[in-house]
C-alpha cells in the first residue's frame, strides 16, 4: 500500500527555485520502506526543513520524502557527548535540551531550524570550520535506508563509500 502523498509547491531557504513536487510525510520506518517498494514514482529525494539553499531537495520527477517525523532523541552518553538521534530532529531541539546541560554543537550554521539528515547531507559548517571542520568531522556513524530496502551502518570505515556519497556527496 503505497504511502499517501499530495503535490505541493517547494522552495528552499532561498526561495528560488519553485517547484510542484509530490510530497510523502511517513510517521514509521515502515512507511519508508515501502515508499521503496512503489513502482509509481522513479526517484525519492529526502527532505527536513527545507532550509538549504537552492534545489537540494526538491524532486519534480518523482516524490519528496519529509522526515520530520522522525525527530527523536534515542541516546546520549554524558561522558563522552556522543547523541544518537534520528535524521529529522532539529539543531534547535539539541540545543534547547543539551546547552541547559552543559553542551554544545561542534558545528553551528547560520540557522538552527535545520534537520540532523539535512545538516549532514549538505556537510553544513559554522563560522569555526578552518578549526573544527564541517558537520561531518564530528558524526561517528549513522544508519541509511538504502534503495534495496537495507538499512546500513556507514562510518569512515565500515562502508565508507555511502558515508561519503551522503555527507556532502563526497562521491
Amino acid at each position: 500500500m503505497s504511502l499517501a502523498q499530495r503535490t505541493v509547491r517547494l522552495t528552499s531557504w532561498g526561495r528560488f527555485p519553485v517547484a510542484m513536487a509530490k510530497v510523502a510525510r511517513p510517521a514509521r520506518q515502515g512507511d519508508l520502506v515501502g515508499l521503496l517498494g512503489d513502482d509509481t514514482h522513479p526517484s525519492l529525494i529526502g527532505r527536513g526543513y527545507g532550509r538549504s539553499y537552492g534545489d537540494a531537495a526538491l524532486n519534480t520527477s518523482g516524490v519528496v520524502v519529509e522526515q520530520v517525523h522522525f525527530d527523536r532523541l534515542l541516546a546520549f552518553d554524558e561522558t563522552t557527548g556522543v547523541l544518537v538521534a534520528e535524521a529529522g530532529l532539529r539543531l534547535k531541539d539539541i540545543l534547547e535540551v543539551f546547552v541547559p546541560r552543559g553542551w554544545f554543537l561542534p558545528v553551528t550554521p547560520g540557522t538552527k531550524y535545520v534537520s540532523l539528515g539535512g545538516a549532514l547531507a549538505c556537510d553544513i559548517h559554522g563560522k569555526n570550520h578552518h578549526g573544527d571542520g564541517s558537520f561531518s568531522s564530528h558524526v561517528e556513524w549513522f544508519d541509511l535506508l538504502t534503495a534495496d530496502g537495507q538499512v546500513r551502518r556507514c562510518s569512515r570505515t565500515e562502508q565508507s563509500d555511502l558515508f561519503w556519497a551522503t555527507a556532502g556527496a563526497w562521491a
